[in-house]
């Protein structure tokens, strides 16, 4: 006999950016616009397209750190093969 096990699990990726200041205040004109663009802080006025993916882009270009955190199991279940 032949039975799987499946466990459901949430997942969450950590991801820790090295941004320097200088490169946005470049972009973003300062460092609380940039805030204000990807969410951290929502006193600003809603980010433009073109802000978003000047964002985007800074992020993909920085080096980044990656954790990935697995939790406690939410439903778990055998199933015959």
């Amino acid at each position: 006999m032949k039975i799987k096990k499946t466990e459901v699990r949430p997942l969450q990726q950590v991801r820790t950016y090295q941004l320097e200041d200088e490169d946005i205040i470049d972009i973003f004109g300062s460092i609380e616009r940039f805030k204000q663009v990807i969410g951290i802080d929502g006193s600003g006025g809603e980010p433009t397209e073109e802000e978003g993916e000047m964002a985007s882009d800074l992020l993909s270009h920085s080096p980044v750190e990656e954790d990935n955190i697995m939790g406690n199991i939410e439903e778990s279940f055998f199933e015959y093969e």
